[in-house]
């Protein structure tokens, strides 16, 4: 109980994280505002028009940066500023962990959900699937938040698991071949298609809108599976770091 009384905090603390706030949310609006009227009337092959599925893709892709919150708050916290008051309280630290992971992954998913609100209404996107869509967020931010907590966890200093974090965002947006094609081979497939989250999430939800509800169901399954196991690797060397 002690430790859920501290949420209303954490979430003030991330409120108030106006760099955060300015990334994740004011950017991809500018970013989606400019993007929908370049490509307005465009469509894709299969008539799809590509304002949507930018939207998709620009929503979803800053999901791939939203657990650097709970990466700071955590190395603030439990790694070194207040890590002696905090170990001086009674209260569990590694459910004060989950707490911060908890407040960072909804923080970024009412950010993503704002910027479906704003894209629809503003900019007349069509999101076909809103609790899909939301789900699929969900899990992106639940992974970003567990791999940044795994960098923070195993990085001799902050910088470093910062560069880590922006490796991992940046480098699975090239991998899903956004910016250029990648090289044909076997690990660049495999990297831009299954082994990557974020193909894994766009495929989920272009899959639901086309009604291969089986298909959507194994790649959103394949991230789950990834967040169990990333899930286990992040308390061991959490649970490394803290003592």
């Amino acid at each position: 109980m002690r430790v859920l009384a501290t949420v209303p905090f954490t979430m003030l603390r991330l409120v108030r994280n106006y760099i955060v706030l300015i990334l994740l949310f004011l950017v991809p609006i500018v970013l989606l505002t400019f993007f929908s009227f370049i490509l307005s009337g465009m469509m894709t092959e299969d008539g799809t028009p590509y304002a949507d599925f930018n939207a998709l893709t620009m929503v979803l892709v800053f999901q791939l940066f939203g657990g650097t919150t709970v990466m700071h708050f955590i190395h603030i916290d439990l790694f070194t500023v207040n890590r002696m008051r905090m170990f001086a309280l009674p209260f569990n630290r590694t459910m004060y962990a989950f707490s911060i992971m908890m407040c960072g992954t909804m923080y970024s998913v009412v950010l993503g959900i704002l910027l479906m609100i704003y894209s629809q209404f503003v900019l007349g996107i069509a999101w076909h699937s809103w609790g899909w869509v939301i789900y699929l967020i969900t899990l992106m931010s639940v992974l970003s938040s567990i791999v940044c907590v795994i960098f923070a966890s195993i990085a001799k200093n902050f910088k470093l698991a910062e560069r880590l974090s922006e490796l991992y965002g940046v480098g699975f947006v090239l991998l899903a071949g956004l910016f250029f094609p990648m090289p044909q081979n076997v690990w660049f497939d495999f990297l831009g298609s299954y082994g990557n989250p974020l193909t894994l999430a766009i495929g989920s939800v272009t899959e639901r809108s086309s009604g291969n509800l089986a298909e959507a169901w194994f790649q959103a399954n394949l991230l789950l599976a990834a967040i169990v196991i990333l899930f286990i690797v992040m308390l061991v060397a959490g649970r490394r770091r803290m003592r």
